[in-house]
């Protein structure tokens, strides 16, 4: 054992923690994946700005000058705060977000928005954004793991909550906020945290990322002013005690912070589908049946899907009437994947959703949960979904997806990324061609060699608003 560890042991778990976030090393295969992820999340965060949602959070918010944060899509900057507020809700809106079922969380947007949000992008370079976003999210997913599946049992939006801690951990980071400091800002992330799965499917969903952002970015500037809380938010009576409903009280003893990081091992599932995880492997087993045997939503009598204890908590609306609801819709994710053959950002606008002859099939599929204890964390991401049809003319034919698409078995590929990438600035932009989308995705992806990433977002902001809209 080295002499650092040693002294990490010694720490209270609060201690541990604001050591980790200010003095770790990022290794070189964490920082490669972290790029993945940083760029795909910045794409759907692009996507989502042309959302009703977005443009109406940003229509409440008032333009700044001094020491704010430019907008990725409009000519205006905002003030750090509500910056992160607005780039955090575009972030999650249309759930395209990575996914860690190691904590049932969306890990990148909270920290990524909050790393862009907190110092100025003259002074960061992308080696510091990729290091604050690493540790930003490796905080944010263990501390979900300390508190276990409880905390999102009992109704918790784990994005919302853990990502404030997450966003709170990237912003010291970056403000270089010594041991004490560091401290505090966890203490005030932990009393500015909230968000509850209540609101799945609504546009207050995505608005709980901006918010875990924004109260990140303000945790650690109000500890840089000089703020103090508790010394131990992290231990007895503290964060993890109040959000496990009173499960765990201490940050367990073999949990250990980047041994390696989760980024590395097992790394984010990065979707392939813009809905909430837990319909992924429905999906791809319904597109599977349609690619394979031909059958389409007509020939089709019903279907249930089979999935594990707990699958279907996050799956609140069978009989979906917006595109928000139906990303959280089993039923329609079902009927849309055998009506389209194929599932993509199209597939969840209202006028989709409300297509009569999708809707008038909805109650013809079912979901059932497998009996046995609940599945949690990555037992529920890797556990077999079986998609079974029963065709008009009596055959029946089912497909059991073992692997979730996107995850660290079936990963999106290279061309995979780059497809999701110009989707989505093609939803931010109609007019972006191919070609402009290729070279804004080459600039990504050569993020650790930028001294400053202020001229790369800027050119990219630069490009989405110089190509007319149609």
């Amino acid at each position: 054992m080295t002499a650092h560890v040693r002294h990490l042991n010694d720490l209270t778990a609060s201690a541990r923690v604001a050591e980790f976030i200010r003095s770790a090393t990022v290794d070189d295969e964490t920082r490669r994946r972290c790029i993945s992820v940083i760029v795909d999340t910045l794409a759907v965060t692009l996507a989502g700005s042309a959302e009703p949602g977005v443009k109406a959070l940003e229509a409440t918010l008032e333009p700044a000058s001094g020491h704010c944060v430019p907008s990725l899509w409009s000519p205006h900057a905002y003030r750090r705060d509500d910056a992160a507020l607005l780039i955090g809700m575009a972030s999650h809106i249309l759930d395209y977000d990575d996914v860690s079922m190691l904590a049932v969380c969306h890990p990148t947007a909270p920290v990524l928005t909050a790393a862009l949000c907190a110092v100025p992008w003259a002074d960061l370079s992308g080696t510091d954004l990729v290091d604050a976003v690493a540790i930003g999210t490796e905080v944010m997913i263990r501390t979900g793991q300390a508190m276990g599946f409880r905390h999102y049992d009992i109704g918790f939006h784990a994005t919302a909550t853990l990502g404030t801690m997450g966003a709170a951990a990237a912003a010291a980071r970056l403000m270089g906020l010594d041991q004490a400091q560091t401290i505090n800002a966890l203490a005030i992330a932990a009393s500015l945290a909230s968000g509850l799965r209540k609101n799945f499917g609504s546009m207050v969903k995505s608005l709980h990322v901006g918010l875990a952002a924004s109260n990140g970015v303000k945790a650690a500037q109000w500890a840089k002013a000089g703020i103090t809380g508790a010394a131990d938010p992290l231990e007895s009576e503290g964060f993890l005690r109040a959000f496990s409903g009173g499960s765990v009280d201490h940050w367990p003893d073999d949990l250990a912070l980047s041994r390696p990081f989760v980024l590395a091992e097992p790394g984010f599932e990065q979707k392939r589908y813009p809905c909430c995880y837990m319909l992924h492997r429905m999906i791809e087993g319904t597109l599977t049946l349609v690619r394979d045997t031909g059958v389409s939503l007509d020939d089709v009598a019903s279907a249930e899907v089979s999935m594990p204890k707990g699958g279907t908590k996050p799956l609140i609306h069978p009989f979906p009437k917006t595109g928000l609801n139906a990303l959280f819709s089993g039923p329609y994710a079902v009927a849309a994947s055998l009506r389209d053959g194929r599932i993509n950002l199209k597939s969840f606008t209202d006028k989709a959703v409300a297509r009569p002859d999708v809707q008038a099939r909805l109650a013809d599929i079912s979901l059932v949960e497998r009996d046995g204890e609940p599945a949690q964390g990555s037992d529920l991401g890797n556990a077999p979904v079986t998609v079974q049809l029963v065709l008009r003319d009596g055959t029946v034919r089912s497909q059991t997806i073992l692997v979730s698409p996107g995850s660290f078995d079936d990963p999106l590929t290279a061309s995979q990324l780059l497809a999701k990438w110009s989707d989505c600035l093609e939803r931010a932009n109609p007019a972006i061609n191919a070609g402009q989308a290729a070279a804004l995705f080459e600039q990504a992806m050569d993020l650790a060699a930028l001294p400053s990433i202020d001229g790369w977002l800027h050119g990219l902001a630069g490009t989405l608003r110089s190509v007319p809209v149609n």
